[in-house]
């Protein structure tokens, strides 16, 4: 079944493509933004489109260990998750795709969703380990 482009949803990808708001924000930063731009958009709306953005590969969720965060980042990468603070860096490497073409090779398979995490200590927490 197709979705359509509604006002609201457009609303959202423009709010989260804007290069202050790449920063994996959760649902409830989300919502603040949204809300700060267009208080005419309701909490159960912004839940609703930003799940139709994660169903059609628009944003990403990203797993954390207090919930989900969200990255409009098209472009395929992975992601590090900070164990201590909590913060995520993108892991932007051409083997990436490189690996994703080899698996499909292998394997006569067609990925279309691929979600590469790495949890551990960044920089800046590694010296208060």
């Amino acid at each position: 079944m197709e979705t359509r482009n509604t006002k609201q949803k457009e609303t959202i990808k423009v709010i989260l493509s804007r290069p202050e708001n790449r920063l994996h924000p959760t649902i409830n930063e989300i919502i603040k933004m949204v809300e700060k731009e267009d208080n005419s958009i309701g909490q159960a709306t912004i839940y609703r489109q930003v799940n139709r953005l994660v169903k059609d590969n628009i944003l990403k969720r990203i797993p954390t260990k207090e919930g989900f965060r969200y990255d409009i980042t098209s472009f395929l990468h992975g992601h590090f998750v900070c164990q201590k603070c909590g913060r995520i860096i993108d892991l932007y490497d051409k083997n990436y795709q490189v690996l994703i073409t080899e698996l499909e090779n292998k394997y006569s398979i067609k990925i279309h969703e691929s979600n590469l995490i790495n949890e551990g200590i960044c920089e800046e927490c590694n010296g208060k380990v």
